[in-house]
């Protein structure tokens, strides 16, 4: 069974029953249902990697991050393999690295680190170093009617039932939405536990869920 954007409005819409009902809603509510899952949970699937460089004498990187950058989960030195490491726990929040280190002209490997607009070290390196970020990454919305969502199709009905939560809450039908609120927790419970980032420890506790991950 095709699994497009299309696939899933027309599908909702007749699930819905309401033949009055604006197809932006009907868009609208399935794009929202998937961003708030993911803007919820760190993912395999909402997650990539770059690799970077520092160039010698700089404390910044050489280029840009992806279009698609939220948030970074790691940041490990790569190369020379001599020097090769992980220094995500050396983050410092940008006030606390501000005040540490308010001019920078110390010079040896990469540090510790800060993000503000953008990833600053508190060495100018003293090599070029290749660094490989891990981060999570924006999920565009679905616009085009062959649009496939990131939600694989075996999660399909949590994508259609948390849909149909927010379009009786916009019908103020709240006693009609409340009856898919379990089931749509146990699916994202079952969801966040195939795709979670966290392979060994999965202690996850998801919201309205009725158990632990």
């Amino acid at each position: 069974m095709a699994y497009t954007f299309l696939d899933l409005k027309t599908k909702l819409t007749t699930q819905v029953g309401d033949p009055n009902l604006d197809s932006t809603v009907i868009a609208d509510a399935i794009n929202y249902t998937q961003q708030e899952i993911f803007a919820k949970y760190d993912l395999t699937l909402n997650s990539d990697s770059q690799t970077n460089t520092i160039t010698s004498g700089t404390s910044s990187l050489a280029s840009a991050l992806p279009s698609d950058f939220q948030r970074i989960s790691s940041l490990r030195i790569t190369l020379p393999v001599v020097n090769a490491t992980d220094i995500t726990e050396r983050y410092m929040s940008p006030k606390e690295f501000r005040t540490s280190f308010p001019a920078i002209y110390l010079i040896g490997p990469p540090a510790n680190w800060t993000f503000w607009t953008a990833i600053e070290f508190s060495t100018l390196v003293d090599q070029t170093y290749t660094v490989k970020i891990d981060y999570i990454k924006s999920i565009p919305l679905l616009s085009a009617s062959t649009d496939i969502p990131l939600v694989p199709q075996a999660f399909e009905e949590m994508l259609m039932l948390g849909a149909k939560i927010r379009i009786y809450e916009q019908k103020e039908d709240f006693d009609y939405a409340s009856q898919f609120q379990n089931r749509f927790a146990d699916l994202v419970e079952a969801f966040t536990t195939r795709y979670s980032t966290r392979q060994v420890d999965n202690m996850v506790v998801i919201p309205g869920a009725r158990g632990r991950v």
